[in-house]
């Protein structure tokens, strides 16, 4: 059976909950709290002493947290930053090294193009140009390298000087060599400092990250 109560003393057990509720939400006020602990025969002046204690302690950790949420926003800034700059540093330097790549790339091509050139002087020159010519497009085809030589050599040579569209192409050979080998040059300079910068701090934290080599195949 519920026990009922007169409206005067329910009102008043109301007000008591809402009291109560209100101390549970905002906390113990300190009077209860030195008047519980004077039950307990603690000194009134300790017990102050603890709560300040516990205060600073709380303020202590409050500020360490906010520090290191700080020190994390930092860190975080940096390494972001460390993102950008790195790309920018990397992205140049990577395109230096493609552009010039390319430019060897094309004059070699350049070079290959002379060959079905001289192929078809040969067939129209002397036994002996012939065959001088025909170690050229050997030399040109296998060991590109050591065509530079064999083309002074041809260049030396008083028939070759004498023969304007012979002289003309040689000219172009010698000529295409010269461009590769400057462009080989510059290539292997951009190569250098891409990978110079490839190993600097603090790119080469960001590097393997933003999926650049640290070296140029």
């Amino acid at each position: 059976m519920d026990k009922r109560l007169d409206p005067e003393k329910a009102q008043e057990v109301i007000q008591e909950a809402v009291r109560l509720q209100q101390e549970h939400e905002s906390g113990i006020p300190q009077a209860v709290l030195e008047a519980s602990a004077e039950e307990m025969g603690v000194d009134p002046q300790h017990l102050r002493e603890a709560i300040r204690r516990v205060e600073e302690a709380q303020a202590r950790r409050a500020r360490l947290r906010m520090q290191i949420l700080i020190a994390t926003g930092v860190l975080v800034g940096l390494f972001l930053l460390n993102l950008l700059y790195s790309h920018s540093v990397l992205n140049r330097a990577w395109s230096e090294v493609r552009y010039y790549r390319a430019q060897v790339e094309n004059v070699i091509q350049r070079r290959e193009s002379l060959i079905p050139r001289l192929e078809a002087l040969s067939q129209q020159v002397s036994a002996q140009q012939r065959a001088q010519l025909e170690a050229l497009i050997r030399v040109l085809k296998s060991n590109p390298e050591q065509a530079q030589a064999l083309v002074l050599q041809l260049q030396s040579d008083p028939a070759f000087r004498n023969d304007w569209m012979l002289s003309r192409l040689m000219d172009e050979i010698a000529g295409s060599e010269n461009r590769i080998a400057v462009e080989r040059k510059r290539y292997l300079e951009a190569v250098a400092r891409y990978e110079q910068k490839a190993r600097q701090f603090p790119i080469n934290l960001a590097r393997p990250i933003l999926g650049y080599p640290k070296q140029v195949e």
